[in-house]
């Protein structure tokens, strides 16, 4: 299992409202986030995963962001399935 990459710069809190729904708010320090996610881009696209923390913060963060570095194995995602086709529509066993 790969290391993960936190991401700087960026603080998420979780607001639950009165009604039971929740929004959450991202403040980005745009200089640190830029600067980390150009080094990590592919591309130009960075994919990044929002997580809950266990408990949050002292200060109210309840997410955090790390950079999602999967990437699909290369021989997997070449191989298409085959298309079976019957020789004639009699050999198909079907009654239409």
């Amino acid at each position: 299992m790969e290391e993960k990459i936190y991401v700087n710069g960026i603080i998420v809190k979780e607001k639950t409202f009165d009604n039971g729904g929740t929004q959450l708010k991202m403040s980005v320090k745009t200089d640190e986030f830029v600067k980390q996610l150009s080094e990590v881009t592919e591309n130009g696209w960075a994919n990044l995963i929002v997580s809950r923390r266990k408990e949050p913060s002292e200060t109210g963060i309840t997410h955090y962001v790390v950079v999602d570095t999967w990437k699909p194995n290369q021989k997997s995602s070449s191989m298409k399935p085959e298309m079976v086709i019957p020789e004639s529509d009699s050999d198909s066993g079907l009654p239409f």
